[in-house]
């Protein structure tokens, strides 16, 4: 099955982070999500609302980005659509390639929600640098998942 949207991958400079050892992080390696771990990462949208892999009304008041501090959560998008998000982002230990399994993605940046209603979503990723046109990706799955996105604050970086 062909992916439903493009993706970009991640930067060569974070090659081999995974690894212990590695020169890219001194001494700590990044966490890539194995299959079976995924789906515990997995945000759905339902009715124009958003849920986490729990069942529950996707929620980010005590998530954490290296980029924007509280209130946010990294995610990103692989190319059939599925969205994937982590509460924390750990330097070293947990980026979006690791949500992304080190593979390219069809969009990847941050996402602010309160009880599953998205307030703000961000292209803010060091790893993929996803151009603007792979945020509107995820904005047009988004929307065909019925959120409204009038209300959505949309902070571009690349």
């Amino acid at each position: 099955m062909s992916d439903k949207y493009l993706t970009t991958p991640r930067r060569p400079q974070f090659e081999g982070e995974h690894l212990p050892g590695n020169r890219v992080w001194h001494g700590t390696h990044v966490h890539y999500l194995s299959d079976a771990e995924l789906p515990g990462y997995r945000v759905r949208i339902r009715d124009g609302l958003l849920y986490g892999a729990d069942g529950a009304l996707f929620d980010t008041r005590d998530a954490y980005t290296h980029w924007s501090g509280r209130g946010r959560a990294i995610f990103v998008m692989h190319g059939d659509g599925a969205l994937y998000s982590a509460p924390e982002h750990r330097v070293g230990e947990f980026h979006h390639s690791s949500l992304g399994q080190g593979q390219p993605v069809a969009g990847a940046g941050e996402l602010e929600a309160r009880e599953g209603r998205l307030l703000a979503i961000t292209d803010h990723s060091s790893h993929y640098c996803p151009p603007r046109r792979f945020t509107e990706q995820v904005l047009a799955e988004l929307a065909e998942g019925g959120v409204d996105l009038r209300w959505v604050t949309q902070e571009f970086r690349y």
